[in-house]
């Protein structure tokens, strides 16, 4: 061993959940994607209509995980 050696310890490591951007309006049931969380109850979503995309500022309470 030298100087410098140093006992390497291996930790085990769990990867976080992944969070899905997914959720549905409460309203109407339709599929939006989260995209920015704008502080003060306030979302960013964007969702598909007719070969469009929409984005839209909602409240954080009218969307619930999809």
């Amino acid at each position: 061993m030298g100087l410098f050696s140093r006992k390497s310890a291996s930790a085990s490591v769990s990867a976080p959940a992944a969070q899905s951007d997914q959720y549905r309006l409460k309203s109407t049931g339709r599929r939006v994607t989260l995209i920015e969380d704008l502080g003060g109850g306030e979302v960013r979503i964007a969702m598909d209509t007719d070969r469009t995309t929409r984005g839209d500022i909602v409240r954080a309470r009218d969307i619930t995980p999809a």
